[in-house]
């Protein structure tokens, strides 16, 4: 006698196996343009980040970017920083100054303490500061939607100072 239910079980067992999503999230290929004033981007970064998830962050090379992001709903940033003529100084004068080193003075011997070296990175150059405006730097409100299986292309034209 043929079973319906043979046949069934195993045909339920698949779809229900296909169904499943992993715990991962799910990423897309991204790729676009950057202009500051008109120009391409020289050298920096944009980030993709979606909440609750570490962000994806790719280099600007040229104009142009390459990598993947999350998909669904991701606040987009760029950063790009050139030389400046004078460091930035620290906010609200000569007692935060002295405050801000004392803190970094115990911060390096808190990791002196840990095994590891105290300091600034070793390509850090404090006169080196972020151009991008905040509106596409670190107060970024700027939304882009990552699909998958489609092209996601974005060009972004960020207007701010003369370099």
């Amino acid at each position: 006698m043929n079973h319906p239910l043979g046949l069934l079980l195993p045909l339920a067992l698949v779809i229900a196996a296909g169904c499943q999503k992993g715990d991962g999230p799910s990423y897309a290929n991204v790729t676009g343009k950057v202009t500051y004033n008109g120009q391409p981007l020289e050298k920096g970064q944009i980030t993709f980040a979606t909440d609750g998830r570490p962000p994806s962050t790719i280099d600007i090379i040229d104009g142009k970017f390459t990598g993947q992001a999350m998909v669904g709903s991701n606040k987009v940033s760029v950063s790009a920083k050139k030389k400046s003529a004078t460091p930035p100084q620290v906010k609200g004068g000569a007692a935060e100054a002295r405050h801000a080193e004392t803190q970094m003075k115990g911060y390096m011997k808190f990791k002196l303490k840990q095994g590891e070296s105290g300091g600034p990175p070793v390509d850090f150059d404090p006169s080196m500061v972020d151009y991008i405006p905040p509106e596409w730097g670190a107060e970024s409100k700027q939304m882009r939607v990552i699909e998958a299986g489609v092209t996601n292309e974005f060009n972004i034209d960020i207007k701010g100072p003369k370099n």
